[in-house]
């Protein structure tokens, strides 16, 4: 026997949703499931509490009706929280309001909590069970496609219930099926016949009992074509038929996500998997092009609508440690940052909606800056920025007298051969001259006496695939002819020394504007910031990545190497490569840039071996980036090939965004044993 569950989505947030339809959809997609759920057809429908917020404003009776027959049984109802969110790339802590609220809304309209919860978006990552299971979840819905494609787990395990491991505790796991739904879904709308589509669906049953999900996605695609309008047919008829011929067949039965996992909890069959993985930790739906990049970097800005997300964040919390809040108020400030933070913001948004987004946003930020007292002041103009060039070559040092160094204090600085070399004691670092003052090497002695980061020459490996120069700390842009930028060009360089810090500018001209960068080599500490800040005058959609820095496998142990970060979730997560391949950076064709990415939401990735790791941090309210891994093993040369880049924008079918102006953002490496 084969039992089947449904799951419809119901999402009023959807990107191509204008709110002047929002009654059309609840009439033409949504209503249509309580009709099914009282002729007998068990489903299960899930909404986040800000649809089922708007459903009730519309029609209070639609909540009533869900509510009776949720409590009859005659339905299920699935939670999510309360706005359609990307949890890996989001603090922990809005995850957790997010959920909290959800929940709270969830209880007062329908009278009881879900515990079942679908993941947003289906994006995973592994420190979100922790974040369910707090919130009062027992199971998650989740993809089967992409959690399956690394982890290669036996194919039975598609069939039943398994356990999903977090950091700290596991949950239940129900899987949706991407190939499954669009066959549902192309059945429905008549592109394939009932038997094409019954062929491809009891091709997944066999001798045994087996469970399987039959349809696990929007409610708004039946009846209804978001970014158009209502359909001429009533497809929720075809539907029904559908649903009909399906129950009547003695092969399959009806039923729903609760009453397969009480069935299953019995026969005891479940594993406890990961459904992350080391090439994936941040596990995504459907085909490669639906990535976490699409709203960390692509969309419509989405780069500075996380940015200013971020920064009410920071305000919300500095509110919060300073006890500046009533109740009501936090809790309003809680909800209204959750909301904007949901996914539909960050794709394919129509004017309507981002325009009331923005205005949200505004309101927020304005409402959260004026409680602590900071009102937004003009950006002070950098005299590193506009100040003159100075050569690095003349070895001298810029020291202003309050900053005088004592005699005997001072760094090491000298340049032979096109390079420039600073000894602060702390850090030995070696910049190019003749490649826009790239890292040619970055040594913390008191960590390891061998560079940990720096330049691959040109031969380097004898892999003809990594037959090129790898530099670090430079900045590549990439446009969508596939036009390639960098600032590797012979530059000049402005040296600055005080007490604390060695500090190196440089200006460099670019087409597509200017960019100016400092390095500052702490005196103190095995320490090195790199800071960018570009101006341009019309950036389209493209690929922008800064933060570049390449690894050097000759100082690191293969076998233990490993990074970790926090994804959204309630703690780092850790993965070693030996064994593996990541490719984060590389285009998944020539419409979308990249294939993956980092949540890093606490703003800082680490990557070490067994004695020493390097961490870097950024200020994600300073401007929004994400970290993406290429690594590579050569067994044959007993070395491998790491690096890490910074995307500060990528492109693909939702990209819509134009830069003009000054953008910075900075990147701090800290060296340490392990």
């Amino acid at each position: 026997m084969l039992e089947l569950y449904t799951l419809f989505h119901c999402n009023l947030a959807f990107s191509m949703i204008p709110r002047e339809h929002f009654p059309k959809v609840v009439e033409r997609c949504y209503a249509p499931l309580l009709d099914l759920a009282e002729k007998g057809f068990p489903i299960a429908i899930e909404m986040t509490a800000w649809t089922l917020k708007e459903v009730n404003s519309i029609d209070p009776s639609f909540i009533e009706r869900l509510r009776s027959l949720w409590q009859a049984g005659k339905c299920e109802f699935i939670g999510s929280g309360y706005s359609q969110a990307i949890f890996p790339l989001i603090p922990t802590d809005v995850n957790r309001w997010n959920l909290e609220i959800g929940n709270r809304y969830y209880q007062d309209l329908l009278g009881r909590r879900p515990r079942i919860a679908l993941v947003n978006e289906q994006t995973f990552s592994r420190g979100l069970v922790d974040l369910y299971r707090e919130a009062g979840y027992d199971c998650l819905i989740m993809d089967w496609n992409n959690s399956h494609q690394h982890n290669h787990y036996p194919k039975d395990y598609l069939y039943h219930p398994q356990r999903a491991a977090g950091l700290k505790a596991d949950i239940d796991v129900l899987w949706s099926h991407s190939i499954a739904f669009q066959k549902f879904q192309r059945c429905v709308h008549g592109e394939i016949t009932v038997d094409e589509y019954l062929d491809f669906l009891f091709s997944h049953s066999s001798g045994e009992d087996r469970v399987f999900p039959l349809y696990t996605n929007d409610a708004e695609v039946f009846s209804y074509r978001p970014g158009h309008d209502a359909t001429a047919e009533d497809e929720y008829k075809n539907l029904e038929t559908l649903l009909k011929r399906i129950a009547e067949d003695g092969r399959a039965e009806l039923t729903t996500p609760s009453k397969i996992l009480a069935s299953s909890r019995g026969q005891r069959r479940s594993n406890i998997i990961k459904l992350e993985s080391v090439e994936t930790p941040v596990v995504c739906k459907k085909q490669d092009k639906y990535n976490p990049l699409r709203w960390a970097a692509a969309g419509r800005d989405s780069v500075h609508i996380n940015t200013e997300c971020h920064k009410v964040y920071e305000s919300i919390r500095a509110l919060i440690e300073q006890g500046a809040l009533e109740k009501d108020t936090l809790e309003r400030f809680k909800e209204v940052l959750c909301e904007l933070w949901g996914s539909d913001f960050r794709t394919n948004t129509i004017d309507e909606k981002f325009a009331w987004f923005q205005n949200r946003l505004g309101w927020l930020k304005i409402e959260t800056e004026r409680l602590l007292g900071n009102h937004t002041e003009r950006m002070p103009l950098l005299s590193w920025v506009y100040g003159g060039n100075y050569s690095a070559s003349n070895a001298m040092r810029h020291v202003s007298e309050e900053e005088a160094v004592p005699e005997g204090k001072g760094a090491a600085i000298s340049s032979e051969g096109k390079v420039l070399r600073i000894d602060t004691g702390t850090v030995v670092a070696e910049f190019k001259e003749a490649k826009g003052h790239a890292l040619k090497s970055l040594t913390f002695p008191q960590v390891s006496p061998m560079p940990l980061v720096g330049t691959l020459a040109h031969g380097h490996y004898e892999d003809i695939s990594l037959g090129a120069d790898f530099f670090s700390g430079h900045v590549i842009h990439t446009s969508r002819e596939g036009k390639k930028t960098t600032d590797l060009s012979p530059s000049s360089a402005s040296v600055k020394e005080n007490v604390e810090k060695v500090t190196v500018e440089i200006k460099t001209p670019l087409e597509l504007g200017t960019l100016w960068k400092k390095y500052e080599i702490s005196k103190t500490a095995p320490e090195v910031k790199v800071t960018y800040r570009l101006k341009v005058n019309g950036l389209v959609a493209s690929s922008l990545r800064a933060g570049i820095f390449t690894f050097m496998p000759s100082a690191f142990d293969r076998d233990t190497l490993w990074f970790e970060t926090v994804n959204g979730g309630a703690g780092a997560e850790r993965f070693y490569m030996k064994g593996h391949t990541l490719a984060h950076d590389e285009p998944v064709s020539q419409s979308v840039s990249a294939s993956s990415c980092l949540g890093a939401t606490d703003g800082w990735l680490r990557i070490g071996d067994s004695s020493k790791s390097i961490e870097i941090q950024t200020d994600k309210s300073k401007l929004f980036t994400v970290p993406m891994l290429k690594y590579l093993e050569l067994p044959e040369e007993d070395s491998f090939f790491l690096r890490v880049y910074h995307s500060l924008g990528e492109f693909d079918d939702t990209a819509w965004w134009v830069w003009r102006g000054y953008n910075e953002a900075a990147f701090t490496l800290r060296a340490a044993r392990s």
